[in-house]
């Protein structure tokens, strides 16, 4: 077939027919230039254009994993950049809503917070007043602008720059950073406090009363006083100062209170066992003389209220009382003061003879006493005892004794009946401090007939200074000083004894008033040695 030739040439209006020997172009979509809609790609590059999304690369796109990574990433940099600038800004400013004294201080540096600190600190005064009480703080007092320094350091202690993103959102009231910083305040309040209480009554706890009318302990209602309670002041002074008031009132919250109240159930059980152990009613006797009655009223000044309520006998305040007990009993080595027969009144002191009271079985026998409602008479256990009591310096014999006066150099022995049964004049010891006859009360301690009489050691000879048989020995002081007859004594009485005719210390007797003695006495008897 004869191809179809456009007469119009290249660019006419009609297409040429295809050739029928030449393949057919293959064809695109012809881009928006103006061109037909499909021109070969061989013409078109002869009139130079060309197909650019053929020739130009494409750029390859990021999977979206991968770009939501990269972007996570750059995120967490710049919070990583912000927290850290944060953090560092903080070390040195304090978070938002910060305030101390009253003052905000948020975003302040350390330094500026120490300036205002240091100007509120010069003029701040506080009056504190209530409940009888009244103090005026100055600053200097209180000791508010010497630690600014520390004060801030404190209060940057108590904020983590680090946990800012938090911290910001909080309000931070550090104004006890600055109240108690040194410690001033604290102790003005506490030194004042102490003063007035010295001054007021303390409050006092419910207990028990012993009422002497009825014999009985009921239960005492506590009261509050005027005391105050350091710390509550301390507390109500540290409020006021916190908010720079110039004046802190203290209420009745600030008294000290009473720790035990009179509803306490235990209390009242205290008074049941209290009253319970007042039954005893008995009296401690010496002899035949009553020393001391165990009764309500004296059972009651033992009793003592315990930590726990309980109630019982105070064991320091028994063994105080039983020790006064035998301080007015003990008679042994006592000053006694009497009057003779005759009518001589004599003071005699020391000896081996008189009262000495036992206070540790004493101490138990009133215990008991009390715990089993003990009446009757109770006698005093002694480790001693004498014949009589009549008070501390008084005769503690019976009528039954042998009197020695030294100055009258006499001898008389009282019977039972207390009569003059016996006298003699007789001669005692050299007054010479080392052979005197010893002053004192006594007793005939043992009796011997014959007896031979034997003196100390000589040193240098090594024999007794004397040996001597005498018809009746009745010694007192141990078995070295006694009566005895002496008929070597050529006469008796007088000055004898104080002129170079004295004893070594014993009593020489004539011979027939030394037996007739001998007969008379026996051991036990009372001596009574005096001047």
């Amino acid at each position: 077939m004869t191809p179809e030739h456009d007469t119009r040439g290249e660019h006419g209006s009609h297409r040429a027919a295809p050739h029928p020997e030449r393949p057919t172009s293959s064809v695109d979509p012809a881009p928006s230039d103006g061109y037909a809609s499909f021109v070969p790609a061989a013409q078109r590059a002869r009139h130079g254009h060309v197909d650019q999304r053929a020739s130009a690369p494409q750029k390859p796109k990021l999977p979206p994993k991968r770009a939501a990574l990269v972007f996570g990433g750059a995120l967490v940099a710049v919070l990583l950049i912000v927290y850290v600038a944060g953090a560092v800004v903080f070390m040195d400013r304090f978070m938002p809503n910060t305030t101390v004294m009253g003052k905000d201080v948020s975003l302040k540096t350390s330094a500026e917070v120490q300036d205002m600190l240091v100007d509120v600190a010069k003029s701040y005064t506080l009056d504190v007043s209530g409940q009888g009480f009244s103090l005026k703080l100055t600053a200097a007092d209180m000791g508010t602008g010497v630690n600014s320094e520390s004060v801030t350091d404190a209060m940057h202690d108590d904020m983590n720059p680090w946990a800012w993103p938090v911290e910001v959102f909080g309000t931070h009231d550090e104004t006890d950073k600055f109240a108690t910083s040194n410690g001033k305040l604290d102790d003005a309040v506490r030194k004042a406090v102490e003063a007035f209480n010295e001054t007021v009554e303390p409050p006092r706890n419910a207990g028990l009363d012993y009422d002497e009318g009825g014999k009985k302990f009921v239960v005492r209602t506590e009261t509050v006083g005027q005391a105050l309670d350091a710390d509550r002041v301390a507390e109500a002074v540290s409020a006021s100062v916190a908010k720079l008031e110039p004046s802190a009132t203290l209420t009745e919250d600030a008294l000290q209170k009473p720790t035990l109240l009179s509803n306490d159930e235990r209390l009242a059980k205290a008074a049941t066992d209290a009253n319970a152990l007042l039954k005893a009613d008995f009296s401690l006797k010496l002899a035949d003389a009553t020393v001391a009655q165990v009764n309500a009223d004296q059972i009651a000044s033992w009793m003592r209220l315990k930590e726990d309520v309980s109630v019982g006998v105070d064991d320091d305040l028994l063994a105080a009382w039983v020790q006064d007990i035998a301080s007015q009993c003990n008679t042994y080595q006592a000053r006694r003061t009497f009057t003779r027969a005759d009518g001589k009144e004599v003071t005699v002191s020391g000896g081996v003879y008189g009262w000495i009271v036992d206070k540790d079985k004493l101490k138990e026998t009133v215990a008991s006493g009390v715990q089993s409602a003990q009446t009757g008479d109770v006698p005093i256990p002694c480790e001693q005892k004498a014949g009589a009591f009549n008070g501390l310096h008084g005769r503690d014999w019976g009528n039954r004794y042998i009197d020695i006066d030294l100055t009258e150099q006499h001898a008389r022995f009282y019977d039972d009946s207390g009569n003059l049964a016996w006298e003699s004049d007789v001669v005692t010891g050299t007054p010479d401090g080392e052979h005197d006859t010893p002053e004192g009360v006594y007793v005939i301690n043992s009796k011997e007939s014959p007896s031979k009489l034997i003196g100390q050691m000589k040193p240098e000879t090594g024999e007794p200074e004397y040996q001597t048989e005498v018809k009746a020995w009745m010694p007192f002081v141990e078995n070295y000083i006694g009566l005895h007859d002496a008929e070597w004594q050529p006469a008796f009485g007088g000055s004898r004894y104080s002129s170079g005719s004295g004893s070594h210390g014993c009593v020489n007797l004539p011979v027939d008033k030394a037996t007739a003695l001998y007969d008379l006495i026996a051991t036990g008897d009372v001596v009574v040695c005096h001047w």
